[in-house]
């Protein structure tokens, strides 16, 4: 018998795909939802959407060694589809390397159907730790993406519009 290293995670969102699309993939708008606690410190320091460009985030409460996610664009079919390969070490060591996340968005009844599908974690115990810290950021995505207002104007203040 083999452990059960996937996890599915399945909600209808009210956004467009366009929106969900833009908030997962730009940078003002990862570090709103990677963003746990209103005192915790957030980094995009890599971000190439691109297939085989990378990305890396930095994150966690200020003042601690932060979290590290990074990974590569395996697929990019804007605003449907979006799989990445997904590290993440914590300030003990590492959680999981080179997981698969397969993000699918779907327009359905003026909302998008949102699937997430987080593949190849090392054990249930990480796929477990991961099912109890995606929820929270799919929250954070679904308002960042109706409410794109928030990171656009910081996207216009760090290019120097107004």
């Amino acid at each position: 018998m083999t452990e059960d290293t996937t996890l599915r995670i399945e909600r209808l969102v009210a956004a467009s795909a366009e929106s969900l699309f833009r908030a997962w993939t730009t940078r003002e708008a990862m570090e709103t939802w990677y963003r746990d606690r209103p005192d915790d410190v957030v980094r995009v320091v890599a971000l190439d959407v691109r297939v085989g460009g990378n990305y890396r985030v930095e994150f966690g409460p200020a003042g601690q060694p932060p979290y590290v996610e990074s990974g590569q664009y395996r697929e990019i079919d804007a605003p449907h589809r979006l799989v990445m390969s997904e590290s993440l070490d914590g300030p003990d060591g590492t959680l999981w390397s080179d997981t698969t996340v397969t993000v699918t968005l779907t327009a359905e009844g003026g909302k998008t159907r949102l699937v997430l599908l987080h593949e190849r974690f090392p054990t249930t115990d990480a796929r477990n730790g991961a099912a109890s810290g995606w929820p929270g950021f799919l929250d954070r995505i679904e308002v960042a993406a109706a409410q794109p207002s928030v990171w656009t104007a910081a996207a216009r203040r760090s290019d120097g519009q107004s």
